[in-house]
């Protein structure tokens, strides 16, 4: 069997690369839309369904502490289960590559190269993901770590220099449009807690189950935290009526950024949505891969090739242009929270499937 083993600090240094992407630079947009200046809210109230199922996935890992999730619900549901199972997050992974993968396109070509075309930018960095994809996954960590510790060194600094350009008093009065606005925005932020199922595809060997539901949990708090501080800068930057206009309301944020001899802001936010798209798209791949490496029977290596191709070619087939992108992720990312779904289903298969072989066996 291969066995695959990454720390905790290393695939949470992965999550708390990939899971912001979302959360706090291309969701902020939709977000604004449907939650106006109450979107903090929105990711305050996701909070108790992100720990719910944190601590559902924290049970599941414990049922297959040794394998991976593929071949665990192949070993105790049968290989059909697993088949659907692998088709569910293929389908998933795939919608959140291709998006991601547009999205960073899309921002290098608004944001700093209006002069080059889309299939070049995208070309280049799919290239440096298949190359990554060639190493394995621990590889993959190990940069995760390190550009980690990058933006935890360099996001507050920036933070902190946005302050003189923030008046808080924009993002109220609170709940001025109800409750109804921020309640649909909460799907954002839960949806996004269902791309946490992807640990347990990135490795096949786990110690102590304690420390995983901390490391989950942590990544929960840290990301309700950077989008919804992400959103109230925004707003309080530049007002609910400009922001709603924006179409990277975070990266307009940054540019404000005026530190000594850097007169703008421009190069961390191509620094984070570098980092960012890049550890996201890179295991969203490696997810896809190994689902279908399992379908297959064959290694995740023999399919990187065709599957990093087929994600370019979609991300600049499937959108005819920017505002596409943008309507796409607002109507259906929220939708997203159904893989919130899939622990619960699994575990109580696992009860099922167990309590029948105890029977057979009795």
């Amino acid at each position: 069997m291969d066995v695959r083993t990454i720390s905790r600090f290393q695939w949470v240094s992965i999550h708390v690369l990939s899971l912001p992407i979302m959360g706090h630079v291309i969701l902020i947009e939709p977000l604004i839309h449907t939650a106006g200046k109450d979107g903090w809210i929105s990711a305050l109230i996701s909070i108790p369904a992100g720990i719910l199922f944190v601590l559902l996935l924290t049970i599941l890992r414990s049922k297959i502490p040794n394998t991976s999730l593929l071949t665990g619900t192949f070993e105790i549901a049968g290989r059909a289960t697993a088949v659907i199972l692998s088709v569910i997050l293929i389908a998933y992974f795939s919608f959140a590559s291709v998006t991601t993968l547009r999205g960073f396109e899309e921002f290098v070509k608004i944001t700093f190269l209006p002069e080059t075309p889309l299939w070049a930018i995208g070309t280049g960095f799919m290239f440096l993901i298949w190359f990554s994809l060639q190493r394995n996954i621990e590889s993959i960590a190990r940069m995760a770590v390190i550009f980690f510790l990058m933006t935890m060194i360099t996001g507050p600094i920036v933070g902190l220099t946005l302050m003189q350009e923030k008046d808080y008093t924009r993002i109220l009065p609170i709940l001025d449009n109800g409750w109804g606005p921020v309640l649909e925005g909460s799907l954002y932020f839960i949806a996004l807690w269902g791309e946490l199922i992807l640990v347990l595809l990135l490795q096949s060997k786990w110690v102590g189950k304690r420390h995983d539901f901390n490391g989950f949990s942590f990544l929960i708090l840290f990301n309700v935290f950077l989008g919804a501080s992400m959103l109230m800068s925004a707003i309080a930057v530049f007002g609910l009526p400009l922001s709603e206009k924006l179409d990277w309301p975070v990266q307009n944020t940054v540019r404000q950024i005026k530190l000594g001899f850097i007169s703008r802001g421009d190069i961390y936010g191509l620094y984070t949505m570098t980092a960012g798209c890049f550890i996201r798209v890179t295991v969203f791949l490696y997810a896809i891969c190994e689902c279908l490496a399992f379908l297959f029977s064959t290694t995740y290596k023999k399919l990187s090739l065709p599957v990093c191709l087929a994600a370019l070619l979609l991300s600049l087939l499937v959108f005819s242009n920017h505002q596409q992108l943008l309507q796409t992720n607002h109507a259906y990312y929220k939708y997203g929270y159904v893989l919130l779904l899939l622990p619960i289903f699994l575990l109580i298969l696992f009860w099922i499937k167990r309590g029948k072989a105890v029977e057979n066996h009795g």
